[in-house]
């Protein structure tokens, strides 16, 4: 089985696993430029996720949650890219599960801090031939930290896809 980790934010990225926690694949969310304002780029999303649907294949994603201090328009096309990739989930008949942040942070990352480097750090530790150079760079590092709390917490029994 494949475990896919998803970031879903503008920033965010996609991180598939193997059942043995190899890295498969990653990348960055892909995004294109519509005016002035970035956007999923749903056509590339659609061919990955086909792509991917042929293999057994489980997704944890990051449960979204409205951010303080956030606009009102950038909540609202952060909350619908966040249903796209839902939907791509259910349209390709792809199991997936629903994963708090914290929840993942916490299990993933027990004995470090929880801001956007630390995650770079522990994927650093544990997959060393990944380069993680860039700053946003986070985002494959969530995405693969998410991924394997999904086969470590979920998959495994020992949480509940409601609480992740």
């Amino acid at each position: 089985m494949h475990l896919m980790g998803i970031d879903p934010g503008f920033s965010g990225a996609l991180a598939v696993l193997d059942e043995n926690l190899k890295i498969e694949f990653v990348m960055d969310m892909p995004i294109i430029m519509v005016g002035k304002k970035r956007e999923l780029d749903e056509a590339k999303l659609a061919t990955i996720f086909g792509r991917w649907r042929l293999r057994p294949m489980s997704i944890g994603l990051e449960k979204s949650q409205t951010m303080p201090k956030q606009g009102i328009v950038s909540t609202g096309r952060y909350m619908a890219s966040y249903g796209f990739l839902r939907g791509l989930c259910v349209g390709n008949g792809i199991p997936y599960h629903l994963i708090q942040p914290q929840s993942w942070k916490k299990a993933m990352m027990p004995d470090m801090g929880r801001e956007k480097g630390a995650s770079i750090q522990k994927v650093a530790q544990l997959y060393p031939e990944l380069s993680l150079t860039r700053v946003k760079d986070h985002g494959i590092a969530d995405a693969v930290l998410i991924a394997r709390y999904l086969k470590l917490n979920i998959l495994n029994g020992t949480t509940s896809s409601k609480d992740g």
